[in-house]
C-alpha cells in the first residue's frame, strides 16, 4: 500500500489560498464591513460584523472566490421585515460601490471585487433565544431561518485537534476534488464540508492523509446517496436541523455518482504500487485554481504511472526506489 506521505504533504500547499488571495480577501471584507458599520441605522441596531464561512474556518481553497461576513444586529426591532433589511444593506453598499458591483440575493448582499476575482457576501442576522450563538438570517421564502455559523468554526477547530491538525487539510482536499470534478454545479463546497465533518465525526480509517482522504470519500459517497433518497445531512450546529441545498435532483444524483466513482478509484489507488497510486490520486485531486496538478508524481515515476528505469536516475534526484540506500556510485 502506498501512503504517498511526501506527495500529500506537498499537495497541502497547492490547495492552500495564496498569500495574494489572503491579502485581497482581507482588504475586500474589511472595506465592506467598514461601510456597513458606518451606516447610522445599522449602528442604531448595534451592528457587529464578523467573519464566517470557509475563509474564516481556514478551509477555503485556491483560488478564494468569496468571503462571507455576518452583520449581527442585536438591537433590531422584531417587526423589521427581512426583505426590507436586505434592501437597506443593498442600498448602503450600492452607495459605496455603485449599481453594477452590488447584487441583492435571497439571504445576503453580494459585492463583487473584479480586481481581486472574488466577492464578499454580507449576511444580516438578528438574535434568537433558542440557544447560545443562535441567530436568524433571511431565508429564500422571505422569512427568517435559524442558523449558528460561528459555532461551526468552533466545531472545525475541535475536529482539527482530534485529527492532529489533519482535518482542515482533509476538508480542503475534499473541496478541491468537488471543484475539479463538479465545477459550478451544486451542491457547493459548504455542503461537502459538512459531509466531510460527519465523515470525520463517525471515525475515519487509517492515519496517513491518503487513507483519511480515501475513507472520507467513501463516507461522503454514502451520505450523498442518502440525500438522494431523501435523508439530508444533519446540521451539526443545531440539534434536529438539516443542511439543505439548491441542487436539483439530477445534480444531487450526479454528485453521488461522481463521489462513488472517486471513492472506488481512491481505494484502488491506495492499494496500488507507488507510481500507479500517485497517478490515481493525482486524477482524483486534479488541478488547482492556478492550473497546477495538486499532487506531484514521485521523482521515481513517469507521468503515466509507470516506474522510471533505474538507469535513468542520477545523483541529485530527490527520491529513489524503495529499498535503495540513498548512495550513488
Amino acid at each position: 500500500m502506498a501512503n504517498l506521505i511526501t506527495q500529500f504533504t506537498a499537495a497541502k500547499s497547492r490547495v492552500e489560498a495564496t498569500e495574494a488571495d489572503k491579502a485581497n480577501a482581507a482588504s475586500a471584507h474589511q472595506e465592506v464591513r467598514a461601510h456597513l458599520e458606518s451606516d447610522q441605522l445599522l449602528q442604531a441596531w448595534g451592528i457587529d460584523t464578523v467573519l464566517i464561512g470557509s475563509y474564516k474556518r481556514h478551509v477555503a481553497i485556491r483560488r478564494v472566490k468569496d468571503v462571507d461576513i455576518l452583520s449581527k444586529l442585536p438591537q433590531i426591532p422584531a417587526d423589521v421585515d427581512p426583505r426590507h433589511l436586505l434592501e437597506h444593506l443593498e442600498g448602503v453598499l450600492r452607495g459605496a460601490y455603485g449599481q453594477s458591483l452590488v447584487e441583492g440575493q435571497d439571504r445576503s448582499v453580494k459585492v463583487d471585487f473584479p480586481q481581486y476575482g472574488l466577492a464578499v457576501d454580507a449576511v444580516p442576522a438578528r438574535p434568537h433565544s433558542g440557544g447560545i450563538g443562535y441567530l436568524e438570517i433571511p431565508d429564500r421564502s422571505g422569512g427568517w431561518e435559524l442558523t449558528n455559523p460561528e459555532y461551526l468554526t468552533t466545531l472545525t477547530t475541535a475536529m482539527n485537534e482530534r485529527y492532529e491538525e489533519e482535518y482542515v487539510p482533509l476538508v480542503k482536499f475534499v473541496r478541491q476534488a468537488r471543484r475539479y470534478h463538479l465545477g459550478d454545479a451544486r451542491p457547493g463546497g459548504f455542503y461537502f464540508e459538512i459531509l466531510c465533518y460527519h465523515a470525520a465525526g463517525r471515525g475515519l480509517t487509517g492515519s496517513s492523509m491518503a487513507e483519511l482522504f480515501t475513507s472520507s470519500l467513501r463516507s461522503i459517497a454514502g451520505q450523498l446517496q442518502d440525500a438522494v433518497s431523501g435523508s439530508p445531512p444533519a446540521d451539526p450546529t443545531i440539534p434536529g436541523a438539516y443542511i439543505h441545498t439548491n441542487a436539483t435532483d439530477a445534480q444531487l444524483q450526479a454528485a453521488a455518482a461522481t463521489y462513488t466513482s472517486l471513492a472506488s478509484k481512491a481505494e484502488t489507488a491506495l492499494g496500488a504500487e507507488l507510481c500507479e497510486s500517485a497517478r490515481g490520486f493525482r486524477a482524483i485531486l486534479g488541478k488547482n485554481g492556478d492550473s497546477e496538478w495538486v499532487l506531484e508524481m514521485p521523482a521515481t515515476c513517469n507521468e503515466d504511472g509507470t516506474a522510471k528505469s533505474l538507469h535513468g536516475l542520477s545523483k541529485g534526484d530527490r527520491t529513489i526506489p524503495a529499498g535503495g540506500d540513498r548512495r550513488f556510485a
